[in-house]
């Protein structure tokens, strides 16, 4: 074979693999975020971190999930509780893949089971305590929701990071009714100040009369102490025998000589 034979045929070969390795290899590409798990002729071979890999088409595929932190809300649904009272509550959880394979095997839809799970979790707590004891333990019944979920949620290759319990409503109904408790409960503490604060007022006269008796000259220097600190006139309350009688004496004395017949 002559050199330019030989050298169209290297070109042809070199172009037929290229094709064929287009036609027959698949580059897949793994991200930082995501998970994958290799299935070679339908079999789960193993899972696959980030990074480039070249699948022979046909043969080998990769399922990929977002292993990222989701946030997931179940809307309120109507739950009765021990006393027999319709609630509405909402539950916020964030989750994430821990175990694509999982994620990916186990269930259809993980996201899907896990909502179901939530509400079935959710009907057992609430239907343990009745209305009056729901709202005192939010933080327990989101505890409560927690450890009920997180083994389910394992199961399907997920963690579950947070689970609370984001609204609670209550009929209209009781509503009014716990209106009118607060209501009551602040008017009573209202009252009690009020009486606290009179107790006081009337506990210190009682201390000022006390010291007043048992000291009778602190009247005059409370006078004395007002007349210096007031501007206006101060009109001062004397007994009758120091007051001055009709003749120019005081009264209930007779007149000197200075006052009879000039």
């Amino acid at each position: 074979m002559t050199l330019p034979g030989a050298l169209t045929m290297a070109v042809a070969t070199a172009l037929v693999l290229l094709v064929a390795r287009r036609w027959l290899v698949e580059r897949v590409v793994v991200y930082e975020y995501q998970r994958a798990v290799l299935y070679r002729r339908g079999r789960r071979l193993r899972t696959l971190g980030p990074g480039v890999y070249w699948l022979v088409r046909g043969v080998s595929a990769v399922a990929t999930v977002d292993a990222r932190s989701r946030v997931a809300v179940v809307a309120g649904q109507e739950i009765l509780s021990a006393d027999s009272v319709p609630l509405r509550l909402s539950v916020t959880l964030r989750y994430r893949v821990t175990r694509p394979e999982l994620a990916i095997e186990v269930a259809a839809s993980f996201a899907d089971t896990l909502h179901a799970e939530t509400q079935l979790a959710l009907r057992d707590l609430v239907a343990a305590v009745t209305a009056e004891e729901l709202l005192p333990q939010r933080a327990r019944l989101a505890g409560g929701l927690h450890a009920a979920l997180a083994p389910r949620a394992a199961a399907l290759g997920l963690e579950l990071e947070e689970a609370g319990v984001r609204d609670v409503t209550f009929p209209a109904p009781l509503k009014q009714l716990f209106a009118q408790v607060v209501e009551a409960r602040q008017a009573a503490q209202a009252a009690l100040e009020k009486a606290r604060g009179e107790t006081a007022v009337l506990r210190h006269l009682a201390n000022a009369a006390r010291l007043l008796e048992s000291n009778p000259a602190l009247v005059t220097l409370r006078t004395l102490d007002a007349a210096a600190a007031s501007r206006g006139a101060i009109v001062l309350a004397l007994p009758s025998p120091l007051l001055p009688g009709p003749g120019g004496g005081v009264a209930g004395r007779p007149p000197g000589p200075e006052s009879i017949g000039g």
